[in-house]
């Protein structure tokens, strides 16, 4: 399989919602797609389970032509990190047509939308373009509705107040500044004072409610990558949950409470 493909099935590929699509051959129409399809979704569901928080894809269409992928997944060891990577899109009756390119490589996706509402849009009958044909892809994935943006709400300095679930990277000892530019610092208590990891390249991108971010701990190291759900940004207080798989496939819920500091 060609890398092209893989990273199109990889990055663009979205889940089942978690009530599940109909499969009912009454598709809603050109118009109703165009006039509802606008704003972004969030993958929530794959073949009836729920989607890992480190596996999400959120997809923003912004105009009737052009949109917005983020993700950042692991795919047969490499990883793929879109940060609002642009795409354009086109809708014929009820088929939608992506394409995009991710590091020089093109892309074309189409698939047919089977449903959509206020909340939920529902798409199956994938097929990726290889070599000039389409190669059909069968999946029927489901999106839904995020309607919050805490980009800006997220900016400043959060300190670590509560966490349940295993531990992955850290635990509440921490502080982390999120800067306007993209970029974030990693603090570790020391004694009484706050100390800057020595990590490096940390970067974060959050898209709705979604936040993921990477970093290394040195230079030309490998990236660590971790992401969460923000299911809470009020009063000062944010609050993280996160959907984790272990090695033996058992799952578990983390959660994470911040609070904001001068």
């Amino acid at each position: 399989m060609k890398k092209i493909l893989k990273l199109a099935v990889y990055s663009i590929v979205a889940m089942v919602a978690l009530s599940s699509c109909s499969d009912s051959d009454d598709y809603p129409s050109q118009k109703d797609i165009e006039t509802k399809i606008i704003g972004k979704w969030k993958e929530i569901v794959n073949d009836g389970m729920e989607v890992l928080t480190n596996d999400r894809l959120v997809k923003t269409f912004i105009t009737k032509q052009e949109g917005t992928y983020s993700t950042s997944r692991c795919f047969e060891g490499e990883h793929v990190w879109q940060n609002k990577l642009m795409f354009k899109y086109e809708v014929k009756e009820n088929n939608l047509y992506e394409s995009f390119v991710y590091e020089d490589e093109p892309s074309k996706i189409k698939s047919k939308i089977t449903s959509i509402d206020e909340n939920k849009l529902c798409e199956n009958d994938y097929e990726y373009l290889i070599d000039g044909e389409y190669v059909p892809v069968k999946m029927s994935n489901t999106f839904q509705k995020v309607t919050v943006d805490y980009s800006k709400d997220i900016i400043g300095m959060w300190e670590g107040v509560e966490m349940t679930g295993e531990e992955t990277f850290g635990d509440i000892n921490h502080r982390i500044e999120y800067k306007a530019d993209g970029t974030y610092t990693y603090y570790d208590k020391d004694g009484d004072s706050w100390k800057p990891s020595t990590d490096v390249d940390n970067e974060y991108n959050i898209d709705g409610d979604w936040l993921t971010s990477r970093w290394r701990v040195m230079p030309g190291a490998d990236y660590d990558y971790e992401s969460w759900d923000i299911i809470q940004m009020k009063n000062g207080i944010m609050k993280w949950s996160g959907l984790r798989e272990k090695t033996d496939h058992t799952r578990y819920t983390a959660t994470f409470t911040w609070k904001k500091v001068q």
